[in-house]
């Protein structure tokens, strides 16, 4: 045998062997969806059970605002600003339960991995090195026909890969700001991937030991001539090049069509994008800034609060004993307390003041930045909805971003965590001496929360929220430039690698 022909059996075999080894990926990934669904949907509850109690820790007002029973809301609204010494562990213990949670829905999209890379690249395998020919003999029980029809299956099914197309160890990052989001995500990976089973499940799939794939024939002994084995060599070889080429597959999901507009929707709008992503961490810092100088101020008016409350508490309490020369006393506190009172208010007047505008900027840029997300959605969407109707795919996260519910917890609701509390107690103070017992341990709650925080220069709620959530679409950017430069590289040989995938491979087959 020539080396030509020796040469031409090895790669055949091979890339007839790899086929048969993605059938039988996607084959047993599917025949175990079930078990996967099953792990997937336990992590998506713990998800949302994690979400549920983290809204628990910190109740904005409005939770007062909704209620049929306002004294109950009230006193569990209360209850939350009271036990915020605690809210950040008990943040952290959530942070530690997501991190276990999302380490068990990485190990399982890793498993998915190696199925949808499976499917991707029977997509884009030659449908004519499998058609009827004397050279290529499949083990017993595996039929042309049946690798034919797996072939097309995967090829109708593709465009749905889209979906999945982000780094799942950057976007899945336990950020407890961000759960609502990875649980959506979830569970349109779920769908999908039921979905794109239950297609292929419809094909032929051939049940066989691996082992059979060692018995693949290739017969070079017909009438074949050295131009026609020189030929088949340099087209197999080719059809390999192809399969593992990642651009051109990236191609290949797009239908070609519907690259050229990703990619210039993408290229316009991606400066923008990252400008918002900038004034976005401005504005976090901004309000990390404004934060830190009002608990400076808080800290400093507290204190003089607590020295207030206990001359009040002291002074009421020797009334009886000192037949009223404890006044003195008393009226010292009430002056000291009303001091604090009218700090804190500034305090909070200032600190409500920069938060809205700071609102306002980042509302703006906001309705901006959703806009760029939406087009590059609905192109992508463009893409994966092509396959056939009843495949309804979205490519979710910028649409749950745009939901009202999931970034509604907007500065407004943030601010009245603290500024409630601080308005409410001023008030009181100022007119109800006998509430001082109260307003002293909130007083005293307000300076080791503050203090705590200062001392580890920790970020606002709010601004914790916007980097989480930050990093969420920069993550996304950064999944959509990938696709860009892919679909870039890919499209350059994509029209003769189209045209060899088409080529008949047998001599016979030729016309």
């Amino acid at each position: 045998m020539s080396t030509a022909r020796k040469e031409l059996q090895e790669a055949l075999c091979h890339y007839t062997a790899d086929t048969l080894i993605y059938i039988d990926t996607v084959r047993g990934f599917c025949e175990r969806i079930s078990k996967w669904m099953i792990g997937r949907e336990s992590e998506l509850d713990m998800m949302r059970d994690i979400k549920d109690r983290a809204d628990k820790i910190d109740l904005n007002f409005n939770h007062v605002n909704k209620s049929g029973t306002k004294v109950k809301a009230f006193w569990e609204y209360m209850k939350s600003k009271v036990t915020q010494v605690t809210a950040d562990s008990r943040r952290a213990e959530l942070e530690k339960e997501l991190a276990a949670v999302l380490k068990d829905t990485l190990g399982g999209l890793e498993k998915l991995d190696c199925f949808l890379d499976s499917v991707e690249k029977l997509a884009v395998t030659s449908l004519h090195v499998f058609t009827e020919n004397q050279v290529l003999h499949l083990p017993e029980w595996i039929s042309l026909e049946n690798v034919q029809v797996v072939i097309t299956a995967a090829r109708l099914i593709c465009p749905l890969l889209l979906e999945f197309k982000r780094d799942a160890s950057v976007f899945f990052l336990p950020r407890p700001q961000n759960v609502e989001v990875l649980a959506y995500q979830l569970d349109k990976y779920i769908q999908t991937t039921q979905k794109i089973c239950e297609k292929l499940e419809k094909s032929s799939f051939c049940e066989f030991d691996l082992k059979m794939i060692m018995k693949t024939v290739v017969d070079l002994d017909v009438d074949l001539s050295e131009d026609d084995i020189q030929r088949m060599l340099y087209h197999i070889n080719q059809l390999d090049d192809i399969r593992m080429n990642q651009n051109f597959r990236m191609v290949f999901l797009f239908q070609e069509e519907s690259c050229s507009g990703f990619i210039d929707e993408f290229t316009e709008r991606k400066p923008r994008m990252l400008e918002f992503l900038k004034d976005l961490e401005e504005s976090a810092v901004q309000l990390d800034r404004m934060n830190k100088g009002a608990k400076i101020s808080s800290v400093a008016g507290s204190s003089v609060g607590a020295v207030g409350g206990v001359l009040s508490i002291v002074g009421l309490a020797l009334i009886p004993v000192t037949a009223g020369v404890s006044l003195a006393l008393t009226m010292t506190g009430v002056g000291l307390g009303v001091t604090s009172g009218v700090n804190s208010l500034v305090t909070t007047a200032t600190e409500i003041g920069v938060n809205r505008t700071q609102q306002k900027k980042a509302s703006e840029v906001f309705k901006s930045f959703m806009e760029d997300v939406q087009i590059l959605q609905d192109c992508l969407e463009e893409v994966t909805k092509r396959e056939t109707n009843p495949i309804d795919v979205a490519v979710g996260v910028g649409k749950v971003l745009c939901k009202a519910g999931v970034v509604g917890k907007g500065i407004d609701s943030l601010v009245d965590l603290g500024s409630a509390v601080k308005m409410l107690k001023s008030e009181i103070r100022a007119g109800l001496i006998a509430a001082n017992a109260l307003f002293l341990g909130m007083d005293i709650f307000f300076i080791c929360k503050d203090s705590i925080s200062l001392s580890k220069g920790s970020e606002t709620e709010f601004s914790q929220f916007i980097r989480a959530r930050a990093a969420l679409w920069s993550s996304e950017i950064d999944s959509w430039q990938k696709i860009h430069d892919s679909l870039s590289e890919g499209l350059v040989r994509s029209g003769k690698n189209q045209i060899i995938m088409e080529t008949p491979f047998y001599p016979e087959m030729e016309t």
